[in-house]
């Protein structure tokens, strides 16, 4: 009787999910083999054990395709990995060339559910995802895995590299920490805990930009071809294409969090809405994807009227009309500066008559034509 209800649970979830030409040859095997989650276990291509993985019920020899039962950082021998095999295409045209073994034993709840599952992860599969060269960063927390790729910088956060581990106690021990999780995409559960149905529910597709600490702020000073980004009321913008070596007026800008010199210049503080989002200082509110995308375009006229603007800076040659951005500078210019006066930031720069004015920080005036070409140099009084 036991024999004859486990191969009817067999046909029947076959036919759920395999083609009918492959239960026909599974099923008319002599000695047909019929492995347990438990028994499946004992080969997972480790220490000179066979590799064996089940997909769609049926169980496969991978132990000369996957060695050490891994693949792809995927822990895959010893184990049900349909749900693996079935998010790879690649992978899932090797079941084809694959030797047959025997099938899985299935309860009859689970052919009743068809429950499918996100992938399991060893701490060794997990360890893969850290974060760094190009390398998703994955985090385990009370054995649920997530994606912090867009959250930590380089797998750290806090000054710790936590990508690739397990991280429960560190979240424990930090409540602000710990309600980054709520916006991560789930991507697996850890080996040893409930496995993780795939739902919308938690499959989020919402999560928040990097956070920076001080010291990781400080790497992008703009110096030496870095990018620059600075801090201001805790947001982290990147401001690259405006301010020329991470110095704008004389202040040095990239690398810090420059809120007190951005709130004494009405001016500076406009520039904000035109910078993009890379990111929020660690400490302050998280910043939502969705909200970095959605800030270009955020007016500031509520505070900074154009006309009190204009009053304001008429008398210091910032005219909307004569006034240029660094970024707007021709790249002749750039280079030029760059290689002659290469530690000087520049302070202003202006386009009169079809000619550059760019002034130094040092009180140096340059004068270029309209290409970028170099003019005359002179001392401002």
């Amino acid at each position: 009787m036991k024999r004859i209800l486990l191969f009817v649970s067999v046909l029947l979830l076959t036919f759920t999910v395999v083609g009918c030409d492959e239960i026909t040859s599974v099923l008319n095997q002599n000695d047909e083999v019929v492995f347990t989650l438990d028994e499946l276990a004992i080969y997972n291509g480790q220490n000179g054990q066979k590799g064996y993985t089940a997909v769609n019920g049926v169980v496969y020899d991978v132990t000369d395709e996957f060695p050490n039962g891994e693949h792809q950082g995927f822990k895959v021998a010893g184990i049900d990995a349909t749900q693996i095999f079935l998010s790879s295409p690649h992978t899932m045209e090797m079941l084809g060339s694959l030797e047959i073994v025997g099938v899985l034993e299935v309860s009859a709840s689970q052919i009743s559910t068809n429950v499918e599952t996100l992938p399991v992860f060893t701490l060794e599969a997990l360890a893969v995802f850290n974060g760094q060269n190009g390398q998703k960063g994955y985090i385990a927390v009370d054995g649920v895995i997530y994606d912090v790729t867009n959250v930590f910088s380089n797998g750290m956060h806090q000054g710790l590299h936590l990508a690739g581990t397990d991280a429960t106690q560190a979240f424990n021990s930090s409540p602000h920490a710990r309600s980054i999780l709520t916006g991560l995409k789930i991507v697996g559960s850890l080996e040893g805990s409930e496995t993780i149905p795939t739902t919308a529910e938690v499959n989020q597709t919402e999560g928040y930009m990097p956070v920076f600490t001080l010291d990781e702020l400080a790497l992008y000073d703009g110096k030496n071809g870095q990018k620059v980004y600075v801090a201001v009321l805790g947001v982290v913008y990147d401001g690259t294409g405006e301010f020329y070596q991470g110095m704008h007026q004389g202040f040095q800008l990239g690398g810090i969090d420059a809120t007190s010199i951005f709130q004494s210049s009405p001016h500076a503080m406009s520039i904000l809405s035109e910078l993009p989002i890379v990111g929020s200082l660690d400490g302050f509110p998280l910043i939502s994807i969705s909200e970095a995308n959605n800030h270009y375009g955020e007016d500031y006229d509520d505070e900074y009227e154009d006309d009190d603007y204009d009053d304001e800076y008429k008398d210091n040659d910032y005219e909307d009309d004569e006034y240029v951005n660094v970024s707007e500078l021709p790249a002749a210019i750039l280079d030029y500066l760059s290689t002659n006066y290469p530690n000087i930031a520049i302070d202003e720069a202006e386009l009169e008559d079809g000619i550059y004015e760019v002034e130094l920080v040092n009180g140096l005036e340059l004068e270029f034509d309209i290409n970028g070409n170099f003019l005359s140099v002179e001392i401002d009084d």
